[in-house]
């Protein structure tokens, strides 16, 4: 989910129990507000009959109002009563069903002589009335909370502008650009300083990439010529007349090495630059092709190890991939399946719409399995491997959000490469 929209997101749900009780508030202090008038009004009233009593102005006894309002009658004894509001209902002869009343009941001493007296007054009308400011005032009220976030949707996204600005500028970012690269500026503060904090760093990233770059490619090459002079002397060295069994062993054994070294070497500088993104040319390839030409390619060496080579190859598998990456992958793993599959074993391979994978048996690792992917990780019992080969695989694969996976089935002591695309 967006920056922007989990801000909505919260912004409503922090608005909804606002709104809710806003509302709930705002008709509460409206009921309050009507029955504190009314219950003035009752006051009042119940003031005007102690004056028509005192006046004897009144005609106790003889209800000839609705609601039987005003009600009087004598107390004997002398029971005085404190004032009392309450809510009651009663029947309305005019509209001829019961309604909601507010009434005061007190008791007045009149020349002597207390009296209970009932005011009351109906509440249908002011409940009407009461009901619907509420549902106005609310609606209203939702309505504009609902203009509110539209509005602070259209700002936060003129705001957010600039960002998104600066995301599609990191997206389009290569270290390998020719170009520095130069993130826009913005009116905003914030993003401006941000926009300029990128711009050193990509200046600095892109620097070190050029000197990394640099330094491999002259390193590689640097080593490769005296790599190929000393096997030129040893094989010149080889040729010459006499030499004893324990020099041709010596040589044979050195030529071994160098073979070893100059094979690191184009690992090292091969994993460097997939590593450092130099690869960046992308064309369809057809996996089914590719595939089946490497298990074609190493039938006979696994034929050699007497390895029963068997594959399966589904048609017209293509991804999106640099060419000679997925040359170099296929043939690692097909590579590791041979040379670690247990003689006179079988090798399975299978290639699908969805994925590659290979079945060789052998002995479980003698390392723990999270390292099988890393540098330089090899089994003891193959001294002249680099242990490089999966390493390069899985950085090929990473590269193009290929997923490679291990799994070991120990019943039958069979080792499992997936690569999923």
């Amino acid at each position: 989910m967006s920056l922007l929209r989990k801000t909505l997101l919260y912004l409503l749900l922090v608005m909804l129990p606002v709104a809710i009780g806003g509302g709930w508030l705002f008709d509460t202090l409206i009921r309050r507000g009507i029955y504190y008038e009314i219950d003035e009004q009752l006051s009042s009233d119940l003031a005007y009959i102690n004056r028509q009593l005192i006046r004897q102005q009144v005609a106790i006894g003889k209800d000839r109002h609705l609601l039987n309002n005003p009600h009087i009658e004598p107390i004997p004894g002398g029971r005085v009563m404190a004032p009392v509001y309450s809510d009651t209902t009663g029947y309305d002869w005019r509209e001829h069903n019961p309604v909601p009343v507010r009434q005061l009941k007190a008791t007045v001493a009149v020349n002597g002589r207390h009296y209970l007296v009932v005011v009351k007054q109906a509440m249908g009308e002011f409940d009407e009335i009461a009901r619907l400011l509420s549902v106005v005032v609310s609606g209203g009220f939702i309505l504009l909370l609902g203009l509110l976030v539209l509005l602070n949707s259209w700002v936060s996204r003129r705001l957010w502008t600039p960002f998104f600005t600066l995301i599609e500028q990191l997206r389009a970012f290569r270290l390998d650009a020719p170009e520095p690269v130069r993130f826009s500026g913005s009116s905003v503060a914030e993003f401006n300083h941000l926009s300029a904090t990128l711009n050193d760093m990509g200046h600095n990233l892109q620097q070190q990439y050029q000197l990394q770059k640099a330094f491999t490619e002259h390193a590689a090459h640097e080593l490769q010529t005296p790599l190929a002079i000393i096997t030129t002397d040893l094989d010149r060295l080889l040729g010459t007349e006499p030499l004893t069994e324990e020099q041709v062993t010596l040589m044979e054994s050195a030529q071994s090495s160098v073979r070893r070294l100059v094979h690191l070497n184009k690992s090292l500088l091969l994993l460097t630059k997939v590593e450092n993104q130099q690869f960046a040319d992308l064309e369809p390839v057809n996996l089914s092709s590719l595939a089946e030409q490497q298990c074609r390619l190493f039938a006979p060496y696994a034929a050699h190890r007497g390895l029963d080579w068997q594959f399966t190859i589904a048609p017209d598998v293509t991804r999106s991939l640099n060419p000679y990456l997925a040359d170099v992958m296929f043939s690692n793993l097909l590579k590791n399946a041979m040379v670690h599959a247990a003689a006179y074993s079988t090798v399975r391979i299978t290639l699908t719409n969805s994925s590659f994978i290979t079945r060789n048996a052998g002995l479980p690792l003698p390392f723990p399995e999270d390292q099988l992917f890393g540098r330089f990780v090899k089994n003891p019992a193959r001294p002249d491997s680099t242990g490089l080969g999966l390493a390069i695989a899985g950085q090929v694969a990473r590269r193009y959000g290929m997923q490679l996976g291990y799994t070991y089935q120990t019943d039958i002591q069979l080792h499992v490469f997936t690569l999923n695309y």
